[in-house]
Formats: C-alpha cells, structure tokens, sequence
C-alpha cells in the first residue's frame, strides 16, 4: 500500500508578494504561480530584512527563495549589494542562470567568479560593481587577496549549500 504524501497549500501566491511589478513579470515569465514550501516560508522574512537559515532537498526551489526577495530589496534600494558563496562553479553558474531570469530589465548585473575561469575577466566584471557576486571561496578569498572585491560591501551574504562547503574542507574560508 503507498500512502501519498499531503500536498502542501501555499500562504502566499507569487502574485502576493510585495516585489516591484518587473520581478512579478519576470516570475509569471518563468512559470511560477504557488510558491513551494521554501519559498513560501524564506520569502516574505527575507523580504523584510530577516537572516534566515533553510534546509530543503534539491529541486525545491531554494535558489528563486533567496533571489527574488534580495533582487526585489536591490531593485528597491533597501540593500546595494549581494553576495552569494556556492562550494561548486556548476552551482554558481546556475544561480547565475537563474539570476539573470528573475533580474530580466531591472538593469542589476552581476560578477561570476570561479576557479577555471579567467580572473582577469572577473576582476573586470568586479570592477563595475555588480550588485551581485556569484563565487567559490577559493576564487572569492584569491579576488579579496588582490583588492578586487571588498567583503565589507556586501549588505546581504547568502551561504548556499554551506553544509557541502564545510564537508569539502571550506570551513576555514566560510569563517574567514
């Protein structure tokens, strides 16, 4: 006998939350219309300005989570800039995908920066002062070293995946 598991009844729909008008265009464009569980919950606190720690499997939608609110809160001037520190460069040019369809015509821009890649080619990207910084602690603690990117001037860090970062041996770099 397989007993299925309760679907889950959103609180909020996409249409709900309080984001500028073009992120609510770019999340119809996307195909979002009930918010997951995660999105759902880390939404609106991360609206509001809330640290928030959460837990989700793959697949749950936990990268839109964090995006739309800290594009909407850019977008709206409450905070400038965002980091966001991934263990791997296939999970940084994901969220850099995903970024790039939630920040569609809100002229943010963003800096990948990744091991395999060419620093100079992200120093430049640096050098703009994208609202967003996408890296692995290695490459993000090498562009510090040489003063391309100040970790001061971030308003809002995400730490995604940090359990995998700690499990490769990052733990030294995320405390840094």
């Amino acid at each position: 006998e397989t007993v299925a598991s309760p679907s889950y009844t959103p609180v909020n729909k996409f249409a709900d939350f309080k984001v500028v008008e073009q992120i609510k265009k770019n999340i119809a464009e996307r195909g979002y219309v009930n918010p997951t569980p995660i999105q759902d919950k880390a939404i609106p606190s991360l609206l509001l300005g809330k640290d928030v720690i959460a837990s989700a499997n793959t697949g749950t939608g936990k990268t839109a989570a964090f995006l739309i609110p800290l594009i909407h809160r850019v977008v709206s001037k409450e905070i400038s800039r965002v980091l966001i520190i991934v263990p791997t460069r296939e999970l940084a040019s994901q969220i850099q995908t995903e970024f790039n369809i939630f920040r569609f015509k809100t002229n943010l821009n963003s800096a990948l920066c990744i091991g395999g890649m060419s620093v100079g080619m992200q120093i430049r990207s640096l050098s703009k002062n994208p609202a967003f910084v996408i890296g692995t602690p290695g490459r993000l603690i090498d562009l510090e070293s040489t003063n391309s990117i100040d970790f001061k001037s971030f308003d809002a860090i995400v730490l995604d995946e940090v359990d995998t970062m700690f499990d490769m041996g990052f733990i030294t770099d995320i405390k840094y």
